[in-house]
């Protein structure tokens, strides 16, 4: 993978015109620092946790071109030491997340095999070193293949489960976790093609996590309960074609909302306790939108919103309640996303896998 020392660059933050009504004075640019960290072939998806127990912050990124997970530790200063040993992920890892899929109190890691049908499991001793779960590859059903994944304890049995979609089987499979590792994935009807890359989130407001489904087939997002069940008065028709689905409160009322990618943009619909309301100027035009996270970017406990488009060097960023929103300049298809606190100042820093160029760059105070 070449010098695997980070390079520290000096990068500005384009402006966006905008339409929410601040002074010109308040798009004005401002310095940012990245951090520039070699990976593998393709890096498209990336997780952040703590691997090894140490207390810091630890960076997973699933590099799709070698069919591997490269690991970066975290430093006590935000910086990452990349990891000797990339991980055997299986066929093209797309999509990954970090959960306890044994309950043992440190964080595993489940992968989307695209291409396939399939998601590889890989579980840690403790100290960041995996081995494949028994019986991983798990085989989903979901047909032709799967993109993406989501997890959360969507029966409220206290265990991990994972939920991919089967866009042409109009189905969301789900697996269910337990002591004896992941059951048998179960078909839940949704109704329409879901695709491509599914959410999680408590939308209802009953401390259970729901599966976010978007509904490519129809163009709308679909909440599931309790792993099986479609809530009818939660679908939601959007102006576009939805592509993926991001969990989180952004407007700070402690209620999960969805944000979602569609073509050319990106709806917000803020949760409630009788379904969906979309926020204020949503769907926010966002050309070839492909990518979004969530998080706080500038420290006011409220989650931002950030989006990578397919085409294109800058990620717009949407912040949290408000929705004003600017751009800042990172690479070549900036299409996996990630927004957390490496460094312990309690503003979160935007970490962006750029897919062309096999590096990762780590922005501070963006």
């Amino acid at each position: 993978m070449g010098n695997l020392e980070a390079l520290v660059v000096i990068a500005t933050v384009i402006t966006l015109g905008c339409s929410d009504g601040r002074s010109s004075s308040e798009h004005e640019s401002m310095p940012t620092v990245l951090a520039i960290y070699p990976t593998g072939s393709r890096p498209r998806s990336i997780a952040i946790v703590d691997l090894d127990g140490d207390g810091r912050r630890d960076v997973v990124v699933a590099c799709s071109g070698d069919d591997t997970v490269q690991l970066l530790m975290g430093a006590d200063d935000g910086s990452l030491r990349p990891h000797p040993q990339p991980i055997p992920a299986g066929n093209e890892p797309s999509d990954i997340e970090s959960v306890d899929v044994d309950r043992d109190g440190d964080a595993d890691l489940v992968v989307a095999n695209h291409e396939t049908s399939k998601i590889t499991v890989l579980i840690n001793d403790g100290h960041a070193n995996f081995r494949a779960a028994a019986g991983s590859p798990y085989e989903s059903g979901a047909r032709p293949h799967i993109h993406g994944l989501a997890t959360g304890d969507f029966d409220g049995d206290g265990w991990s489960d994972v939920a991919v979609e089967s866009a042409d089987t109009g189905e969301i499979r789900v697996f269910s976790g337990g002591a004896e590792g992941f059951s048998a994935a179960s078909a839940v009807a949704v109704g329409t093609m879901p695709y491509s890359r599914l959410g999680a989130a408590d939308v209802t407001g009953d401390s259970r996590v729901e599966i976010l489904v978007p509904g490519h087939g129809n163009n709308s997002v679909l909440v599931v309960a309790d792993g099986r069940k479609v809530l009818t008065h939660f679908t939601t028709s959007l102006s576009a074609q939805p592509w993926m689905v991001v969990g989180e409160d952004v407007n700070g009322d402690h209620r999960g909302d969805a944000v979602v990618v569609v073509t050319n943009g990106v709806t917000v619909l803020l949760g409630g306790p009788n379904g969906f309301t979309p926020a204020p100027g949503s769907p926010f035009v966002v050309t070839s939108a492909t990518e979004v996270a969530t998080g706080d970017l500038d420290g006011d406990g409220i989650a931002d919103i950030v989006v990578g488009p397919w085409e294109g060097s800058e990620v717009t960023i949407l912040h949290g309640r408000t929705f004003s929103r600017r751009t800042v300049r990172t690479c070549a298809r900036p299409i996996g996303l990630v927004v957390s606190d490496l460094n312990g100042d309690r503003r979160a820093e935007l970490i962006v896998a750029c897919e062309t160029e096999n590096r990762l760059i780590a922005v501070t105070n963006p």
